[in-house]
């Protein structure tokens, strides 16, 4: 048998809001490793995912874990398949998203993905995962709302800090000329199209309250980081192959095995809270509330300079930012 434990909205809202803190953190691995060290880094930290998932998998559900992908595969097979290409899709996003922020800084990268992420994501999560019963169309349009706002903000912010460190020439170690902002813009494009693929495969591939067919906690989660296993290993693959850098796994092989295992067990811990919380959430419910990952990106740039010299006026849009994205949490997390 599958664990399923029943888990109280409380709880649930209070574990799809640690999800997040996990997610956003892991970041600031990025700024200690070079350009050249992404790849291969990316490539530790889906292959400590991959133990982890499956490790846990095993130990909570024994041949359960097999056996419910058997069956839901009998039974309808693209809930498992759409679950690992979702993985697949999600992580070459990702991959793209972590090559944007080595470009323009993790407080200005996360707003701007985030504006095309938050109307895409919730609205693929409502269609194919379905809405709960007890959360309406204007509780949610409201929390998306202020989410938005929240990126607005953001991006305001942002755009006040880079004016203010032209002028004083200040170096915060990223580089902004012209046609890294054109680089970024394509990457962003392409990430903010692939990532919402993780919210489908929640939303179809998971069994939930509004979702009677799908995989088991475990199960699907599994499949996906199966799925975030493969398309790392190609994407990177290729690219180290192009570049001719897979010499990187030995002569920067102790700080990119470290952190790749620190970012895999916090990416893919914070995976597995998460879909225990839509299981008892749905993916329409979890899906915005997964967006604040954002705000300790933000927190975390802030943290390491990327707002050094920054004007009063942007600290106050990054606060109302912050107070926006809270707002839109509290707004779809209390459905009591």
């Amino acid at each position: 048998m599958n664990f399923d434990p029943r888990i109280i909205t409380p709880v649930a809202t209070f574990m799809a809001l640690l999800a997040p803190a996990m997610w956003g953190s892991w970041f600031i691995c990025l700024k200690f490793l070079d350009e050249d060290s992404v790849e291969g880094f990316y490539i530790i930290l889906f292959t400590s995912s991959m133990v982890l998932v499956w490790g846990i998998g095993l130990i909570l559900d024994g041949p359960a874990l097999i056996n419910n992908i058997i069956d839901v595969w009998v039974m309808d097979s693209s809930r498992v398949y759409i679950s690992f290409i979702s993985g697949v899709l999600y992580v070459t996003g990702m991959l793209f998203s972590l090559r944007v922020i080595n470009i323009i800084g993790l407080s200005l990268s996360q707003p701007i993905q985030s504006s095309i992420n938050v109307i895409g994501g919730t609205a693929i999560s409502a269609l194919i995962g379905g809405i709960p019963a007890n959360i309406s169309i204007t509780r949610i349009s409201t929390a998306v709302t202020f989410l938005l706002s929240a990126v607005l903000l953001s991006l305001a912010a942002g755009r006040i800090r880079d004016l203010a460190q032209e002028k004083q020439n200040i170096d915060t170690g990223l580089s902004r000329d012209s046609r890294d902002i054109k680089k970024a813009m394509v990457f962003i494009v392409i990430a903010s199209v692939l990532t919402p693929a993780y919210s489908t495969g929640l939303s179809y591939g998971l069994k939930s309250i509004t979702q009677p067919n799908g995989l088991a906690v475990m199960p699907f989660m599994a499949v996906l980081c199966t799925g975030a296993f493969t398309g790392a290993i190609f994407m990177s693959g290729i690219s180290l192959t192009i570049r001719k850098q897979w010499y990187v796994f030995f002569k920067k092989g102790r700080k990119i095995y470290g952190l790749g295992v620190i970012s895999g067990l916090a990416h893919y811990g914070g995976n597995i809270i998460h879909t225990f919380a839509t299981r008892s959430l749905s993916t329409v419910v979890s899906w915005p509330l997964g967006l604040t990952a954002g705000l300790w990106t933000q927190m975390w740039g802030v943290k390491f300079g990327e707002f050094k010299g920054a004007p009063r006026k942007a600290y106050v849009l990054l606060t109302m930012g912050v107070i926006c994205y809270l707002i839109g949490a509290f707004t779809i997390a209390n459905i009591l």
